[in-house]
């Protein structure tokens, strides 16, 4: 009983000691091309209001305020905030950072052009933070989720192991994915990384050869879902893009 109990971590403490101990965020370098795609549909960002809910290492809030954007993050770990700051002044730009839950955001209706989410959703209510995107999006503006799936066929080894497992995650799905479109006038997504998931590993080495092996798979796992499109449900992420 007592060993189960120091397993017990809730999500602000356990994203508070791996940002405040400077982890290496393997799945940025992971996410690479599903991130890169997410960016696509943003258009010109200048002049645009875009929130980041759950700002993490704030890679992508870093982008948006070098496009032009004006940029608030919220996440309920005060150190993943403060190193975002700690960026954003090396970059010499300015972001908006605030401890808020995304179940309940105190922005106003109609506030942001884009809302942007990063491997938070397995961590949240699902439903009322894709609600409460709907509000504070204001007509014509994107939601952008980019989420790893319930149903990754190569990665369930990687989650039996992880320490992810101690917030107990509820892992979206296209079904669920799905689900929320009526919130919303349309939608598009796609799929990322099968076979390529096999190759994880090489991410805790920093042989360059071996990262670029593991993208290299990742296309032909992008074509291999063009072709098999039943595959995609049991891909390891999905980006999807609302638009109110």
């Amino acid at each position: 009983m007592k060993s189960e109990q120091r397993e017990v971590v809730s999500i602000e403490q356990f994203y508070d000691q791996q940002w405040s101990a400077g982890s290496r965020d393997i799945f940025a370098l992971a996410f690479r091309d599903a991130i890169a795609y997410s960016y696509t549909v943003f258009g010109d960002l200048v002049g645009k209001k875009v929130l980041e809910i759950g700002c993490g290492s704030g890679e992508q809030a870093i982008y948006f305020a070098l496009q032009g954007a004006e940029v608030t993050v919220i996440d309920i770990s005060v150190e993943s905030l403060k190193g975002v700051e700690k960026l954003a002044m090396c970059e010499g730009v300015t972001i908006s950072g605030k401890v808020m839950d995304a179940e309940a955001m105190t922005f106003v209706r109609g506030e942001f052009d884009l809302v942007y989410i990063n491997s938070v959703m397995m961590h949240v209510d699902q439903r009322k933070v894709m609600s409460e995107c709907e509000r504070v999006l204001r007509v014509g503006g994107k939601l952008v989720v980019v989420e790893p799936l319930q149903y990754g066929l190569f990665v369930q080894g990687y989650r039996f192991f992880s320490s992810y497992r101690k917030m107990k995650p509820k892992y979206m799905t296209l079904r669920r994915f799905n689900e929320q479109e009526e919130l919303f006038s349309s939608s598009s997504h796609q799929e990322f990384y099968f076979f390529s998931c096999l190759l994880l590993p090489v991410f805790f080495t920093s042989v360059r050869f071996l990262h670029q092996l593991f993208y290299a798979v990742a296309k032909f796992d992008g074509v291999l879902f063009r072709v098999l499109p039943f595959l995609r449900k049991l891909a390891w992420v999905s980006v999807w893009v609302y638009e109110k």
